[in-house]
């Protein structure tokens, strides 16, 4: 399936910008096997199936524990030592930072989903990939078989910072939806007992999903950022246990047998401008607590200050282009 390369990953880093013609066979026990694109493979077993599953990786391609775990999947996959009982799409988002070993190349993808694509210089490689990948998703649901009863997408990360909470969950902001207790069941299957509730509609690859293919979708955060290598994946046995059990189609329980704690997003920070100050230390880790009254960040005669109970901060980056995420404030829930 990848010629003369060892895994996807070594595909996709050779193959980055060359042309691809889809290539398509079926393994021993029926599974249909399309690779569609440079790092997009799809496999559909030809037994009835109730789940379409969409794991994806390297939408920033510095960030290799998942492109790791995900690729080791898919050679069980291709070997028949996993066995495959749903329509599963693997996607490795971005070949071009992983290549470079950069969060991204030109543009953040994770940025530019929910049609946010169309609003950039077309000519770019992340965006049209990015407009690629929604179509690939959308094509993917869409020809379904009738028994499937529901659609996931797992977007697999690592931060950038240290955190308290070495893995957590983003569940993207849909209005009236609530997460389903199947779905905290399958985050403490995967050892991420740490949930972020999304108050307002987004543009990262799990909101396109969530919001326009009607998925149940999570942004998964699992680790830290490290080079090719530098990963001790027994570090991650959590999510790859949970992963190849959802795919094999085995039964998962339909509620947590631990507590998963949920956060509520209740202030987004924006650099504002070029005199926007972040009153918080480079090295703050992620779920870093703050106190009632302490100050976030100042823009003139603007401020946020904690509000009447302690409130935490994930994903902190004073250095993001005006107009961008710096960061968001969190409540606990319970």
């Amino acid at each position: 399936m990848f010629d003369q390369y060892s895994d996807i990953i070594a595909h996709t880093l050779a193959n980055a910008d060359a042309p691809h013609a889809r290539k398509h066979d079926f393994l021993s026990a029926g599974t249909e096997v399309t690779l569609l694109d440079s790092g997009v493979i799809k496999f559909e077993p030809n037994t009835a199936c109730d789940t379409s599953v969409v794991i994806s990786c390297a939408v920033h391609g510095n960030e290799t524990a998942p492109i790791e775990i995900i690729s080791r999947i898919i050679d069980d996959l291709l070997a028949e030592e996993q066995k495959c009982g749903q329509r599963v799409l693997f996607i490795l988002a971005n070949p071009w930072s992983m290549v470079a070993a950069e969060r991204f190349v030109d543009l953040n993808m994770n940025r530019l989903f929910c049609g946010q694509w169309q609003h950039q210089d077309l000519t770019l490689k992340e965006v049209k990939r990015a407009a690629k990948l929604e179509a690939f998703v959308a094509n993917f649901y869409a020809e379904e078989p009738v028994t499937v009863t529901q659609r996931l997408h797992y977007d697999c990360h690592t931060a950038i910072k240290d955190s308290a909470r070495a893995r957590f969950a983003l569940y993207p902001f849909v209005a009236d939806r609530q997460i389903p207790d199947s779905q905290k069941a399958f985050l403490d299957q995967a050892d991420i007992q740490t949930l972020l509730l999304q108050q307002s509609a987004g543009n990262t690859f799990s909101s396109f999903t969530s919001s326009t293919q009607q998925a149940q979708s999570f942004t998964l955060e699992l680790g830290k950022v490290k080079a090719f290598g530098a990963n001790d994946l027994s570090q991650f046995n959590g999510i790859d246990s949970a992963l190849r059990r959802l795919i094999a189609g085995d039964p998962l329980p339909n509620e947590p047998a631990r507590t998963v704690d949920s956060f509520s997003v209740c202030h987004e920070i924006e650099r504002t401008s070029e005199q926007w100050q972040f009153l918080v230390p480079d090295e703050t880790a992620n779920f870093a607590e703050f106190l009632p009254g302490h100050m976030i960040w100042q823009d003139g005669a603007e401020e946020y200050r904690v509000g009447d109970q302690p409130e935490y901060l994930v994903f902190p980056n004073a250095h993001v282009p005006v107009g961008q995420r710096a960061g968001l404030m969190l409540r606990k829930i319970g």
